[in-house]
């Protein structure tokens, strides 16, 4: 049976903390506009959030806010928009120093870098607010261990805060994806036995020359109800799903040096001619380039 380790067997991520601290009197901060998915733990106190339709939901000690999608949005000490949107200056103190009147806030960003475009990422709402209480198990043991960390102060770690953070979002995929009540239609697609054999499938043999009725007949689907079923979940085709899912692979492997012939092959692509064009239409350059050093690189 698929499941969410087996979906995220290859999966690219990479956190990086950017602010830990301990901010007092009035306060409001916008990580967004960086490109990258972020997220805001509330070690201590409390904040009020705003993004879109929410306004001024208050978050307190141990609540989690992750923006997978970099959505503009505000955290601050007001319970007033207008008055959220005007501050622009505040005090932040070490966490170390626990000044009883403050709230702790730990941010970070998570980088997919190929796998942005993954369907899953691109399934995830804009905003996701994890309260404490809904945490349990490995989650709320990682969460807890981000803040007893970030607390070390000068003598925290940034690697461990970083690792932490990736295995704290990955426990929170795993975590939706048993959610029985989950609107992500990737992760309902997972708990439906015939579409996830045949997401198992795709999975395990990328490069097999997959086709809608051989998909159909696996998943014991006609090819009208499987194709149907697929957009519901995924909103999108089946071949749409493969050609990402091959031109994410592909791009990591060219990144790690491989030929772009041996990729072409790796991936399912019979020629790196067919290869080229479809690398090129999909992230707008060709896949040579993605064998190429950074702009800077040494």
């Amino acid at each position: 049976m698929f499941n969410i380790n087996s979906l995220l067997s290859n999966f690219h991520l990479h956190a990086t903390i950017f602010h830990r601290s301990l901010l007092c009197k009035t306060w409001s901060t916008d990580t967004s506009g960086s490109g990258l998915a972020s997220f805001h733990l509330v070690s201590q106190g409390q904040a009020f959030l705003y993004c879109g339709d929410i306004k001024a939901l208050e978050l307190t000690a141990g609540d989690l806010v992750v923006f997978p999608h970099d959505a503009p949005h505000i955290i601050s000490s007001s319970d007033n928009e207008q008055a959220a949107t005007t501050i622009s200056r505040f005090v932040a103190y070490p966490m170390v120093d626990e000044p009883s009147d403050s709230t702790g806030l730990i941010c970070g960003y998570f980088d997919f870098s190929e796998d942005k475009n993954h369907p899953l990422i691109c399934q995830l709402p804009a905003c996701m607010v994890i309260r404490k209480q809904e945490q349990s198990g490995a989650l709320a043991g990682i969460t807890q261990s981000l803040i007893e960390e970030a607390k070390l102060g000068p003598l925290s770690n940034d690697v461990i805060l970083s690792r932490l953070s990736e295995v704290f979002f990955l426990s929170l995929l795993r975590k939706l994806s048993n959610d029985e009540h989950s609107n992500i239609g990737l992760f309902k697609a997972l708990q439906d036995p015939k579409m996830s054999k045949v997401l198992n499938a795709i999975s395990q043999d990328l490069c097999q020359s997959w086709s809608v009725n051989t998909l159909a007949e696996l998943g014991g689907y006609s090819r009208a109800s499987f194709a149907s079923y697929f957009k519901a979940y995924l909103d999108m085709t089946p071949i749409e799903y493969i050609t990402r899912l091959r031109l994410s692979q592909a791009q990591k492997q060219l990144r790690a040096g491989d030929s772009v012939y041996k990729t072409a092959l790796d991936v399912g692509y019979q020629s790196d001619v067919t290869f080229a064009k479809a690398f090129k239409r999909y992230f707008g350059y060709g896949p040579g380039s993605s064998r190429k050093p950074m702009i800077g690189a040494k």
